[in-house]
């Protein structure tokens, strides 16, 4: 769930306010942070306006928070090679009387000092974590397959091997369909 919202924020948070960098950054691998690192960052976080106003509405509305998450995702320039470094704070609350989750998403530009902190509401978290599990099985299948894809003839147990993923990405978007499905058009 979280990458994919980080997919959707990083490119906005790298290109710096008044500039033109439209389909310019790639974001690279994510680096989670953990002990003295995860602590500054979810205490930044924690710090925040916005943060402290969905915190207080979350537990008005019953929610709990649980452990936060802290990442930080390389965001590279195509146009001058340099590289920029989003920081990502997942903060899930669980309501106490059901498994209903919500999620604040804190992002945070250290070079521009920008920040942004969204509220995902409850069924767009299954909508996003079912899309990020979709095109997690994808990118695992094009790993998978990808000997078949080359000149010399595959082992038997590399076709296997590919044969058997698929279906397993195609069950993993169906869910993602049906959960995002659900979410914006369920009410209809």
């Amino acid at each position: 769930m979280l990458v994919v919202g980080m997919i959707l924020v990083t490119p906005a948070m790298a290109c710096p306010a008044g500039t033109n960098c439209e389909n310019n950054s790639i974001s690279g691998d994510s680096i989670q942070l953990k002990g003295e690192d995860k602590e500054k960052l979810v205490n930044m976080a924690l710090k925040d306006t916005k943060v402290k106003e969905f915190q207080e509405q979350l537990t008005k509305e019953g929610f709990i928070q649980k452990d936060s998450e802290a990442l930080i995702i390389p965001v590279k320039n195509e146009k001058d090679g340099s590289t920029k470094e989003i920081s990502f704070v997942a903060i899930p609350f669980q309501h106490k009387e059901s498994q209903e989750l919500k999620n604040i998403i804190y992002t945070y530009n250290p070079q521009t000092e920008e920040s942004a902190v969204v509220l995902v509401e409850g069924g767009l978290s299954d909508c996003i974590y079912n899309l990020a599990i979709c095109l997690g099985s994808f990118s695992g299948c094009a790993i998978v397959c990808g000997p078949l894809l080359v000149p010399d003839p595959a082992e038997p147990i590399e076709a296997e091997l590919c044969l058997s993923c698929i279906p397993i990405a195609f069950g993993s978007c169906g869910l993602a369909y049906n959960a995002c499905y659900d979410y914006y058009f369920g009410d209809e």
